[in-house]
C-alpha cells in the first residue's frame, strides 16, 4: 500500500496553484487556468513543487510556461520543503509536513504553445504559469507513479496556505471557467 492514500475522486475542483482540475479516465486530468481563479495565499512563495508521478502535458489552449528547478537539500537553504502524504483534509488538500530545507536554482524556462507537449519526471521540481492572457488548458497524462508523496516548497518566513479550500467554488462555476477557456468566449 502506498503512503499516498485517499486519491482525489471529485470530478472537478480548484487547485491551490490557480487552476481547475477535472478528473478524466485513463490517468488523465484536464487542467484549466483562468485569471479569475483563486490561488493559495502564499502562491508566489510556494509555487515550486514536484509530483509523485511522471507525466506528459499537452497544451490545448493558450501557452504554458514551465520552469524547471534544481533542488539541493541544505540546512541553510531559503526554502522549506513540505511533504504531502496521508488522508485529505476537509478542504480537499493533503497535509503540509515540514521535511527539510533546500535551495532552488532555476535551470530551464520554456514556453509551450497550444498543440505542443512537455514532460516531467517524478520528484523533479518545477512550477507552471499560464502565459498570454492567463487562459490555458492542458491535458495531463500520468506515466507511472512513485510510492512516496510529493513536495511543495515555501520560502522561509512564509506560512504555507494549508487551508486552501478546493471546494470554495461550486461545480457549475468551475464548469463555466472551463467552458470560457475551451471555447474562447470571454465573460463580460
Amino acid at each position: 500500500m502506498s503512503l499516498v492514500d485517499d486519491v482525489m475522486t471529485d470530478k472537478i475542483t480548484l487547485h491551490g496553484l490557480g487552476f481547475v482540475q477535472v478528473q478524466l479516465p485513463a490517468e488523465q486530468r484536464l487542467h484549466v487556468w483562468h485569471p479569475d481563479l483563486p490561488r493559495r495565499h502564499c502562491f508566489e512563495s510556494s509555487a515550486i513543487h514536484d509530483h509523485r508521478f511522471n507525466f506528459e502535458s499537452r497544451v490545448l489552449v493558450g501557452e504554458q510556461v514551465n520552469i524547471r528547478y534544481a533542488m539541493e537539500l541544505d540546512e541553510d537553504g531559503e526554502y522549506m520543503l513540505y511533504l504531502h502524504e496521508g488522508a485529505r483534509t476537509a478542504c480537499g488538500g493533503r497535509p503540509w509536513v515540514p521535511d527539510g530545507r533546500a535551495r532552488m536554482t532555476e535551470r530551464q524556462r520554456e514556453v509551450i504553445p497550444a498543440g505542443e507537449t512537455y514532460f516531467s519526471q517524478a520528484y523533479r521540481y518545477h512550477r507552471t504559469e499560464p502565459g498570454g492572457d492567463g487562459r490555458v488548458a492542458t491535458i495531463m497524462t500520468k506515466r507511472g507513479e512513485g510510492q512516496r508523496g510529493a513536495h511543495s516548497s515555501c520560502l522561509l518566513g512564509v506560512k504555507p496556505d494549508d487551508q486552501f479550500d478546493r471546494y470554495q467554488w461550486s461545480s457549475s462555476q468551475l464548469w463555466e471557467i472551463v467552458s470560457d477557456v475551451l471555447t474562447g468566449s470571454k465573460q463580460p
